[in-house]
């Protein structure tokens, strides 16, 4: 007769190895995701205040406080984008607002498009005093963009002689609907978990 202890002792391992199989795919699953994750997606802390409300920035990148969300990798934004822009000095985002060949202009903090006005919800009023928020009509250049900031009485963007019409190709990414949609809780995440990768796979803060 086969002792039964036997048989108890092996099914015990058999089930532990069955358990151990599926724990290591689940890391293999996790490990995937994540490098491919790192490659599509780099996230992005906000500092300052130049795109509130849409987004709340902290004081300086050593506070907490700020909004995370996540970018496409990407140098091909749209109108209505929010971009991460790096430029000769340093990292910024802002609000793709005209691309070459669009005629822009803003009358008393109304933003006008081709010669049509552009409806801003995203735009609040204590952030745009008519008064501080005219800029002269032009024609944004072939290969280069128009970006203003969602707080327009604070924000330094195109209208200033410092970046004027940016080029696309300093376009580093567009944050993901889906990021702005679960804005809070990656928030949260991100200031208990850093799920980002080394710099050596593409990761980026």
């Amino acid at each position: 007769m086969q002792d039964k202890s036997y048989n108890l002792k092996n099914r015990s391992i058999g089930v532990l190895d069955t358990l151990l199989s599926i724990l290591l795919c689940v890391i293999l699953v996790v490990a995937v995701l994540r490098v491919a994750f790192g490659i599509a997606y780099f996230r992005v802390y906000v500092v300052g205040s130049s795109m509130s409300s849409t987004l709340v920035g902290a004081p300086n990148k050593d506070n907490k406080g700020g909004d995370y969300v996540y970018a496409f990798r990407t140098s091909h934004p749209k109108r209505g984008d929010i971009v991460v822009i790096e430029t000769d000095t340093k990292t910024i985002i802002k609000r793709v607002i005209a691309l070459g060949g669009d005629t822009v202009e803003l009358k008393e903090g109304v933003l006008y498009l081709n010669g049509e006005e552009v409806e801003e919800p995203y735009v609040k009023d204590e952030n745009n005093t008519p008064s501080e928020n005219s800029y002269a009509q032009i024609v944004v250049p072939e290969g280069r963009m128009f970006c203003l900031g969602d707080n327009r009485n604070v924000s330094v963007d195109s209208r200033s002689e410092t970046y004027g019409c940016m080029p696309i190709s300093w376009t580093a990414g567009v944050v993901a609907d889906w990021s702005m949609s679960f804005k809070g809780a990656i928030t949260a995440f991100n200031g208990f978990i850093d799920f980002t990768l080394p710099d050596m796979f593409g990761g980026k803060k």
